[in-house]
């Protein structure tokens, strides 16, 4: 529980103090699609194959602490400072760095009761954070094309 509310109130911080280089309908928009695809995912790979949870099998109110600030926070500090004018060697060492990040935060949550796995191993979603950050670049980028041809 002291990970889960260190994580949360980390998170606002995050949010309230970092330079913002994205727009306030960017922060939102791509925040959203953050928390769609993460419901998804925990969807299929939580609730209907057991894979992994948080907390105890089911719906835990926690959770919705995580739902509600981590993701939104993590898809805005990521999306921040990506560094979108550099080459593409940059975007893809910041993207790992990202990776390493997110899976040692999964390996902390794992030992910490905030996360666990059940069929999941640890390296599997160290494959995945790679994607799932191209696809939040990928959707940072169709909001910005919307909002410019809107």
């Amino acid at each position: 529980m002291i990970l889960l509310i260190l994580t949360v109130i980390g998170s606002i911080l995050a949010i309230i103090f970092i330079p913002k280089r994205i727009s306030k309908l960017e922060m939102y928009s791509t925040s959203f699609f953050a928390i769609f695809l993460a419901a998804v995912a925990d969807i299929y790979l939580d609730i209907k194959f057991d894979f992994y949870g948080f907390f105890n099998k089911g719906v835990d109110w926690q959770y919705l602490l995580i739902f509600v600030f981590v993701y939104p926070a993590a898809n805005i500090v990521f999306l921040n400072f990506y560094p979108f004018e550099k080459t593409w060697l940059k975007k893809v060492i910041y993207v790992v760095v990202w990776t390493f990040l997110t899976t040692g935060f999964e390996y902390l949550s794992l030992h910490t009761e905030v996360f666990y796995h059940h069929e999941w191993k640890l390296w599997y979603s160290f494959l995945c954070y790679p994607f799932l950050y191209w696809i939040m670049v990928l959707n940072l980028r169709l909001v910005r094309f919307l909002a410019k041809n809107n």
